[in-house]
């Protein structure tokens, strides 16, 4: 008997810690590693970025086998039937999709591989209302005007208290980022799983669930909820203070040190955060829905914090390092009747595991059979990202920064070369999210052309396509978070 024909199969969901890397969530997500039934060690990400990362996290495929990178930012490449929820729809499943990343969300057609989606953003913290930055974007009045525009407009929506309520947040947030007081919200995380909780719990069948929150992802400054005793930061501080690409184009940190190390410990707070929201949400599906749940807890990325490993970059633009590439991959049941493993749990599966094989992972959840994660073990896997994606510093190089760059690995080595014909060799079998450069060794012949196709490159697309396509909101949203 398969998935399709069990009465009790669970409800699957996916959730992704947007940007964030192995080192730190092992750290500091402590309560989800306890929770955890099976961990894989070893995961890599498909490429270093949002837009091809979650293309590959849909496919198993990397961006140059997708169409979806730098240089076209939208799904529509995609066959939904390619997709590892196609065949768990066609099974019954119902699929829904909970976001705070604007790439993942109907702006850029993600919306249509989900029978729905329920978008997030600091404008729009209750779904349910208004997106007030779009209303912003749109007027055309000033001072008490165009607050009695917003009011008019929020009570004649469909939802006019969840309307205001989202006025209201959207302005505590700007006032305190004006002012050196902590901010009063999140990005969005509480939210995402709030409203991923009720879309679980009230179907009536078994759900396929992704969800992206977007909490670690910069911009950093102090917000409530988080733990002080691990940032330690000045409710002054927020991370726009300096630029990433400025970081990028120096020789080493420098002058930056100061700020970035706050961006480390800020950072490491928000993992400490995010993983109190996830746990609690394990608990409110295990006491709140009949039906079982098992949980993917990964990353669609994670983050360059200006460490030597990460070659002193920060954001996660034009690298394929492991700060970037290694991310973590939890399996957590409500239960233990929600997954069979045949050996005594937790499992940790240490060898190389990739997010080419997350639709196979989710296949077997699904399935009636005992859970076998070392089936999901790799002698190879592979890295690829096709332009930067934005953050080339200013009077920098295009060329180099928006170059194409593959990794493979291959046991503890992990292979690069990059579209200018630059090639290196790192030792990955140390710390998480760690690499050391052995110049002494060489790519062996073929290596590459036996796992990649021709290089992609700007020329065969419309650069101007993605600047026409975004409305003035969503061009505010990626400001915000460092794209444009």
């Amino acid at each position: 008997m398969t998935g399709a024909d069990r009465p009790d199969r669970p409800n699957i969901v996916v959730v992704c810690l947007d940007t964030v890397r192995k080192d730190v969530y092992d750290r500091y997500a402590t309560r989800l590693r306890e929770l955890a039934s099976v961990r894989f060690e070893g995961m890599r990400a498909l490429a270093g970025w949002s837009v091809p990362s979650h293309a590959g996290l849909l496919t198993g495929s990397i961006p140059s086998e997708t169409g979806v990178h730098a240089h076209q930012r939208r799904f529509d490449p995609i066959d939904v039937a390619d997709t590892w929820i196609a065949p768990l729809s066609r099974a019954g499943y119902e699929s829904v999709c909970v976001t705070s990343n604007i790439y993942a969300s109907p702006v850029f057609g993600f919306d249509r591989f989900f029978d729905r989606t329920v978008p997030v953003s600091p404008s729009r913290r209750l779904p349910a209302g208004m997106d007030v930055q779009r209303h912003i974007s749109d007027r055309s009045t000033e001072g008490m005007e165009a607050y009695a525009g917003f009011i008019r407009q929020a009570l004649d929506h469909d939802y006019p208290l969840q309307s205001l309520a989202n006025g209201v947040l959207l302005k505590l947030d700007d006032v305190s980022r004006k002012l050196p007081i902590e901010k009063p919200t999140d990005f969005g995380g509480r939210s995402i799983t709030r409203a991923l909780e009720r879309e679980v719990t009230e179907s009536d069948g078994p759900v396929l669930a992704f969800a992206n929150l977007m909490d670690a992802h910069g911009p950093h400054t102090p917000f409530r909820g988080l733990d002080d005793s691990i940032h330690g930061v000045s409710a002054a501080f927020h991370s726009s203070s300096f630029r990433d690409s400025d970081v990028n184009a120096a020789d080493g940190l420098g002058e930056f040190e100061p700020s970035v190390e706050r961006v480390r410990r800020l950072y490491a707070a928000t993992v400490d955060y995010l993983d109190r929201l996830v746990a609690d949400l394990v608990r409110a599906l295990e006491t709140g829905d009949d039906r079982e749940s098992i949980l993917i807890v990964t990353a669609d990325h994670g983050e360059n914090l200006g460490y030597e490993s990460d070659g002193y970059l920060m954001n996660h633009m034009s690298s394929l390092s492991e700060g970037l590439l290694h991310v973590p991959f939890d399996v957590v049941p409500t239960s233990d009747r929600a997954l069979e493993v045949a050996e005594e749990t937790p499992v940790d599966v240490d060898g190389l595991s990739s997010h080419a094989d997350l639709g196979g992972v989710i296949r077997a959840l699904a399935s009636e059979e005992p859970f076998d994660p070392f089936a999901f073990e790799r002698e190879r896997a592979r890295a690829e990202i096709v332009g930067s994606g934005s953050g080339i510093p200013e009077g920098g190089d295009e060329s180099y920064w928006d170059r194409g760059q593959r990794v493979i690995y291959r046991g503890d080595r992990k292979y690069y070369r990059d579209q200018l014909g630059t090639e290196a060799v790192y030792d990955v079998s140390g710390p998480p999210s760690k690499q050391v450069e052995r110049p002494d060794e060489m790519v062996p012949d073929g290596l590459f052309e036996s796992a990649f196709g021709e290089w992609v490159t700007g020329d065969e697309h419309d650069e101007g396509a993605f600047a026409e396509e975004v409305d003035a909101a969503s061009r505010a949203r990626l400001e915000d978070l460092g794209y444009l």
